[in-house]
């Protein structure tokens, strides 16, 4: 059987004030804790996991950290630099998607917030991915790593 990876964007439809705050704590905690993990040369999941832990995210973005240091120092990039604004990743359990066909905004995302907090927000997709947006909803499809990022004072996610 083949395997053909896709990534989906969302474009996250204008977040409150309350959830635009929310959003803004994630990535900086998250860019914070790329940062000291990589400045610490974290080459192991292991090293990775000492520096992310004392970091105010959620399990799913520590692990999703874990994975992609040992990469950047010296895996598979070998990066001696980081790029000023990574995505924040996910590992594919945290996030959620939800399709509300009734309503004007159909699709939703839970973003994980914290271990106990998630954000549940309407999201916009690419109506050239809607088939596989559905396919993924209804288990015909595999979510992976999942980003969320901002671009130009818009918010978006990427699922893989």
């Amino acid at each position: 059987m083949t395997e053909l990876t896709e990534t989906l964007e969302l474009k996250i439809v204008e977040p409150n004030t309350h959830k635009h705050r929310k959003l803004c704590e994630t990535k900086r905690a998250y860019q914070d804790a790329l940062e000291a993990a990589f400045n610490a040369n974290c080459t192991t999941q292991s090293a990775a996991n000492d520096v992310v832990v004392n970091y105010d995210l959620s399990g799913y973005a520590k692990n999703a950290l874990k994975k992609y240091i040992p990469q950047l120092c010296g895996g598979s990039y070998g990066a001696k630099e980081l790029h000023d604004d990574h995505p924040v990743r996910f590992t594919n359990e945290g996030p959620k998607l939800d399709h509300k066909p009734q309503n004007a905004i159909e699709w939703y995302i839970k973003i994980p917030h914290h271990d106990d907090y998630h954000l549940w927000l309407p999201a916009q997709p690419n109506p050239e991915q809607r088939e596989w947006l559905e396919a993924l909803h209804a288990g015909d499809a595999k979510m992976g790593e999942c980003r969320l990022f901002d671009r130009d004072g818009e918010w978006y996610f990427h699922i893989v």
